[in-house]
């Protein structure tokens, strides 16, 4: 009897449930695909390096004066010859009137003959050397550019050689950066690169202008600077990536919209057999809109790179 109640409760409990394998498969998704192929592609070697100015300029004094009032701040942008700063020129002036005065007396008495030459000429070089400190007591620009720093202040000591502002001159920029002595030739005057500036995330070509011809003794590298053109707006001092040809490989690469992410995992989908088969795949470098493959993926195989619907692993496609 227990046996009986057992059986028809088991069968009671599978009444409604359809087998497994009686569930519809998905329909097939249209897709379209290529085959990844080894390629001859460049090797790249990819050095760091900061923006800088192209042109840029320390402005001191010429005189030793107290500055009396600073016209321009720090990002101010200047034209030539435009006022930064006026130093006290109370007693410049006042040498300068007394210079003056000489000046005038004794060409006077050289004009009636009552005076040497050789005095009129040592008034007039007295006189000339006054005019032109009074006129160095206008701290100006010396081309047209932005204020990078200012490093004083109204009331501290001017004096020469003592920096006052830092010019740089806009939309001219370079790209310093060092490149280890065995890649010394990718880094020749002239050759083209690519240039990444990861501030603004644009990828600029760059023409290397300067390269050192003596290797630095502690890093045994060589400095190069890039002449940047770039569509968007660059400042000094930021960090930016060139990237030097220094030869060829075999590579595997795809386009950059094939590739999914998900949490950490990379992959993409390829066909195998009538089915959407997803391949965790390792990347490498970026180069001209492409992605390189390390890992995951075999030469020959047909990567998916547009489907007509989602896909997921196992999918049936046509």
């Amino acid at each position: 009897m227990l046996r009986q109640i057992i059986a028809a409760a088991l069968l009671l409990a599978g009444c409604g449930h359809k087998p497994v394998a009686d569930r519809a498969e998905p329909p097939a998704v249209a897709v379209r695909t290529f085959r990844a192929d080894l390629n001859r592609t460049p090797e790249i070697f990819e050095v760091v390096g900061t923006v800088r100015p192209k042109v840029s300029a320390t402005v001191s004094a010429k005189v030793l004066a107290t500055i009396d009032s600073i016209a321009v701040k720090s990002g101010d942008a200047v034209t030539n010859g435009q006022l930064l700063a006026q130093l006290d020129d109370r007693e410049l002036k006042a040498e300068f009137d007394r210079a003056k005065a000489d000046f005038d007396r004794i060409k006077a008495l050289v004009e009636q003959q009552a005076a040497a030459r050789a005095e009129f000429d040592t008034v007039n070089a007295r006189y000339r050397v006054a005019q032109a400190a009074l006129s160095n007591a206008r701290v100006t620009a010396p081309f047209t550019g932005l204020i990078a720093s200012k490093l004083c202040d109204a009331g501290d000591l001017a004096a020469p050689n003592k920096p006052l502002f830092t010019i740089e001159q806009t939309g001219t920029f370079q790209l310093e950066a060092q490149v280890p002595e065995r890649y010394a030739a990718a880094g020749a005057v002239g050759k083209t690169v690519h240039v990444i500036i990861d501030s603004t995330g644009e990828k600029c070509t760059g023409i290397i202008g300067e390269s050192e011809q003596s290797a630095d003794v502690a890093s045994r590298s060589f400095l190069i600077k890039i002449d940047l053109q770039c569509a968007q707006a660059v400042k000094s001092g930021v960090f930016g990536r060139a990237q030097l040809l220094v030869g060829e490989r075999p590579a595997l690469f795809v386009t950059k919209d094939v590739i999914h992410q998900r949490g950490q995992l990379t992959y993409l989908y390829v066909a195998d057999a009538g089915r959407a088969r997803m391949r965790l795949v390792k990347t490498g470098q970026e180069y001209l809109g492409a992605i390189e493959i390390i890992a995951g993926l075999d030469p020959g195989e047909r990567v998916i790179t547009e489907a007509d619907g989602e896909l997921r692993d196992g999918q049936p496609i046509r």
